[in-house]
C-alpha cells in the first residue's frame, strides 16, 4: 500500500516490487502486470524494462514475464545464509561466553564484509556492530580474514597495516581513540574456499595486545568447528 506522504522514489520502488511480486506468483504479460499494479502501461513498461535489465525478470516464450536469474541467485544466497547462521550460532555463542567478548559472523560482498550475526559477551562495554553492517574489507578483522587466501604473508602480532592477515587467523588493532582489539578467522566450506569469517572484538580495557595471540587460538578453533560442520577437513 502506497502512502500519500511517501516520496516519489519510494512510490516507484513499491510499484516495481508490486510488479515483481505479481510476476513471481504467476507469469503475466505486460498488460496484466500494469493492470494488477494499477499503473499505466507505459509506466509498467519502464519498470519491467529495469527489472529485466537487472535480471530480476525475463521474458518467456509466450511474452509473459517470469523470474530471472538474479531471483534464483538471491534465493540461493538467502538459503545459504540461513544454513550458515544455524550452524554458526552455537559456536559463536560459546565463543562469546568463553572469551567474554562480542562475537561476530560475516560474509563477503565484493569489496565489503557484511555482518550477519552478533553474540554479546560478558563485558560491560559492547561493540555496537549490528547485523547488516557493511564495512570495507581492510577495516575489520572479519574483512581481513575473508581475504586470508589472497596473501601468503602470516601475521603473528597486531598491526594497523591492512595487509596483516594470516591463513588461520588475523589480529587487528583499530586506530585511536577507540583502539578496538579484534581477532578474525576464516570459515571454509567442503572445497576449502572461504565462505565466511568470525571474529571477536572488544576494547583495550578487556584485551591487551599481549593476550591477543592466546585468544586467537579460541577464535581459530571456533572457526574450524564451523568449517568442519560445513564439510571442510
Amino acid at each position: 500500500m502506497i502512502r500519500q506522504n511517501e516520496t516519489s522514489g519510494a512510490r516507484t520502488l513499491h510499484r516495481g516490487l508490486d510488479i515483481l511480486e505479481n510476476a513471481l506468483v504467476q507469469p503475466r504479460r505486460l498488460g496484466e502486470l500494469a493492470r494488477d499494479a494499477g499503473l499505466p502501461v507505459n509506466t509498467a513498461r519502464r519498470l519491467v524494462k529495469s527489472l529485466v535489465a537487472r535480471k530480476f525478470l525475463r521474458a518467456g516464450e509466450q511474452g509473459e514475464f517470469v523470474a530471472g536469474a538474479q531471483i534464483f541467485k538471491l534465493a540461493s544466497h538467502a538459503a545459504n545464509n540461513a544454513d550458515l547462521l544455524k550452524i554458526a550460532y552455537p559456536h559463536l555463542k560459546e565463543l562469546a561466553k568463553t572469551t567474554g567478548h562480542c562475537a561476530f559472523l560475516g560474509r563477503r560482498d565484493g569489496d565489503y564484509s557484511v555482518h550477519l550475526l552478533r553474540c554479546p559477551g560478558r563485558n560491560r562495554v559492547l561493540i555496537a556492530t549490528p547485523p547488516g553492517t557493511r564495512r570495507r574489507l581492510d577495516e575489520t578483522s572479519i574483512g581481513k580474514a575473508l581475504r586470508c587466501d589472497e596473501t601468503s604473508e602470516r601475521a603473528t602480532r597486531p598491526s594497523h597495516d591492512a595487509d596483516s592477515s594470516a591463513r588461520d587467523y588475523v589480529l587487528n588493532v583499530g586506530p585511536p581513540p577507540d583502539n578496538i582489539r579484534s581477532i578474525g578467522a576464516p570459515v571454509r566450506d567442503a572445497s576449502g574456499a572461504i565462505v565466511a569469517a568470525i571474529s571477536i572484538a572488544t576494547t583495550s580495557l578487556y584485551l591487551s595486545e599481549d593476550d591477543m595471540p592466546e585468544v586467537a587460538l579460541l577464535v581459530r578453533e571456533a572457526a574450524r568447528k564451523i568449517s568442519h560442520t560445513l564439510g571442510w577437513l
